[in-house]
């Protein structure tokens, strides 16, 4: 005789994989974390015409932590018939690298498709080569551990997971910086 459970006793049952890999936030939550999409709070443009806000998201303890949430561009009438939102989630999700920026969840709301990042507070290298405003210039040393950074998170995406992605923009404003100034590798959406 079977038992009842048939071998998922315990476990989750998830409708999609992506929500089995990751966090699913409600348009609510995401809301919320925005201000209600509020314009002071757009950081970016994505390479793909999305907007890429601020958020603030709670950990468990209450205590409050920064993340990047990338709206895909809500004008386009089409977008509930991309099926290449779920790829999209399902490959970030299996990006496991400190060189790599890691995806925290999304949220798949009828119209809205959104992807939740985490922050990188020192914004992309880009602002830090092509020098203005505030931010003063890096050292040569700073700039090959940068380097080297980049080169291991590419070693990675080719020789790391069991499919080889290839990056195909790697460019200045692709390559974020963390509060520790160290490279993380953006935009994997081409």
């Amino acid at each position: 005789m079977l038992p009842k459970c048939l071998g998922f006793c315990g476990r989750k049952q998830y409708p999609t994989v992506i929500q089995e890999l990751c966090h699913e936030f409600s348009l609510s939550d995401i809301e919320k974390s925005t201000n209600n999409f509020d314009r002071k709070r757009i950081i970016a443009i994505s390479s793909f015409g999305g907007k890429v806000y601020e958020g603030c998201l709670q950990h468990h303890d209450g205590s409050q932590y920064s993340v990047a949430i990338t709206r895909l561009n809500e004008d386009d009438e089409d977008i509930e018939g991309r099926d290449w939102f779920e790829k999209e989630i399902e490959l970030l999700c299996q990006f496991r690298h400190p060189n790599c920026v890691s995806l925290i969840g999304f949220c798949n709301n009828k119209k809205e498709k959104i992807i939740v990042h985490e922050y990188m507070s020192n914004g992309s290298l880009d602002q830090h080569i092509v020098r203005g405003g505030d931010t003063e210039a890096l050292s040569w040393r700073k700039r090959i551990e940068i380097c080297i950074g980049v080169a291991r998170g590419l070693h990675y995406l080719h020789a790391g997971l069991k499919r080889t992605i290839i990056h195909r923009d790697v460019c200045l404003r692709n390559i974020l910086l963390d509060s520790h100034m160290e490279p993380k590798l953006a935009s994997f959406n081409h």
